[in-house]
């Protein structure tokens, strides 16, 4: 479940609340797998829609574990399921998938008993070929339309004394690099990552001090930085300290534009702020808003989810609009000059709306999914959805599907530069024993 800042109090009503009417229709949902678990999505330019998913047991029961993968045309029936991996024993794979804008899949996924990083590749219009070693850890993936892919993450943190980032990347058409040690230090603290249109790579991180008792630490001097590489280059930048020395961790994340921009976004000093690297020069921090009157996410799980750009630079941050967690917000600005927009309600009158994400295309279409918990008291969980056609504002929100007593997090999403969406969700059979995945898709 991820994690959110709080800090003060708000009211919904200073939020822009401009809805129009709705456009597009979501499809009729269709359940995906039995007993499977923690799935994905991805979406290339044409509408070809693929899911993986951790497959716990056969439909008669036995114990698989296996990372399962389903293809579909948009709009069309899935295919029966492959298996992509292999028996993995025990434990979940955790897989993710991401395609480039051609059609070329890939998911990765961990072996649960010897914690390998491990992909398996699906070319346009062909078969999933043999697993390999993404000779990394599968924290936090990113990729971009070009195909170019990387995994980004930590080791150490606050009680060890002895911490790293580290990433290691793969561009199109190529195998997995070796993984590379981006800083090491007593403590460090991994934030985020992105592949850039350029195919560059960014890491967000940060040092910090500590000082622990026997039960809890206490952190001081988080500094910010963001180290680069370009593609193809063996060497990485470090930007020097962007943020910080301050009180408590910032949290940045980054997107990346067509037209050279690096943008990060952080808490810092009871705001939300946005630094943006113009050619080698960072600009100084602006202030997107008050952390008191837009909540910002402070865990994003294993990718982005708040925080992206079109290939012009238009960038959207979504999060909560108040402090009761009533409403779900938009923040839209650019990274050309580095200037924001106030916060814009997008999720209409649904109140409560649960742990949300948010998928944005180079081409500025957008989707925003969450769920609605025990709608009218029945068990059922409505799952919601916000859309955006590229440059238009946000339609209303629409009901993309529904399940019986679904957890309160979605289990994936994806959208494409023409404004088509998928989402994956999950629910229970009525009787609480079995996991049911289902998927629905949007047609603007």
């Amino acid at each position: 479940m991820r994690r959110f800042s709080i800090a003060g109090l708000t009211l919904a009503s200073v939020l822009a609340a401009a809805m129009p009417a709705l456009a597009g229709s979501w499809l009729t949902q269709a359940t995906l797998a039995t007993n499977g678990y923690q799935g994905s999505v991805a979406l290339d330019a044409s509408g070809n829609m693929v899911s993986v998913w951790d497959q716990e047991t056969q439909l008669n029961g036995s114990q698989v574990s296996e990372i399962w993968a389903s293809t579909a045309t948009f709009g069309r029936s899935w295919s029966s399921p492959v298996d992509v991996s292999g028996s993995l024993g025990t434990g979940a794979g955790y897989p993710a998938v991401r395609s480039s804008a051609a059609g070329k899949a890939t998911v990765v996924y961990t072996n649960p008993n010897s914690g390998t990083g491990l992909y398996a590749d699906h070319p346009a219009g062909g078969s999933w070929g043999a697993p390999g070693a993404t000779n990394g850890v599968n924290q936090f993936y990113v990729s971009d339309n070009n195909g170019d892919e990387g995994l980004a993450w930590g080791t150490g943190g606050a009680r060890p004394t002895s911490s790293t980032i580290v990433a290691v990347e793969r561009l199109a058409g190529s195998s997995w690099g070796s993984a590379t040690t981006i800083a090491a230090a007593p403590h460090l603290s991994f934030d985020g990552a992105v592949i850039a249109p350029d195919s560059s790579m960014a890491v967000a991180w940060e040092s910090f001090d500590s000082t622990c008792g026997s039960r809890t630490c206490k952190t001081s001097n988080w500094v910010l930085h963001i180290s680069t590489r370009a593609a193809g280059s063996l060497n990485w930048l470090d930007s020097g300290p962007l943020l910080g020395p301050d009180a408590t961790q910032h949290f940045g994340q980054l997107a990346a534009d067509g037209l050279g921009d690096l943008g990060v976004v952080s808490l810092k000093g009871g705001n939300i702020v946005s630094v943006v690297r113009h050619g080698p020069n960072w600009s100084g921090p602006v202030v997107v808003a008050s952390a008191s009157s837009f909540q910002y996410y402070t865990g994003t799980g294993r990718d982005n989810r708040i925080f992206a750009t079109d290939a012009n630079g238009h960038a959207t941050l979504v999060g909560w609009g108040d402090i009761h967690l009533l409403t779900l917000a938009a923040i839209d600005g650019n990274l050309a000059t580095n200037t924001w927009g106030a916060p814009t309600t997008i999720s209409g009158s649904d109140q409560s709306p649960g742990y949300f994400d948010f998928a944005m295309s180079s081409s500025g279409a957008a989707i925003v999914f969450w769920p609605i918990l025990n709608s009218g008291g029945t068990g059922t969980t409505l799952w919601r959805a916000a859309t955006r056609a590229a440059g238009k504002p946000w339609n209303a929100p629409a009901t993309a599907g529904t399940s019986y007593e679904g957890g309160g997090t979605p289990d994936g999403i994806a959208v494409n530069g023409a404004g088509q969406a998928l989402v994956l969700f999950h629910g229970y059979s009525s009787d609480l024993t079995t996991n049911i995945l289902y998927t629905s898709a949007y047609q603007p």
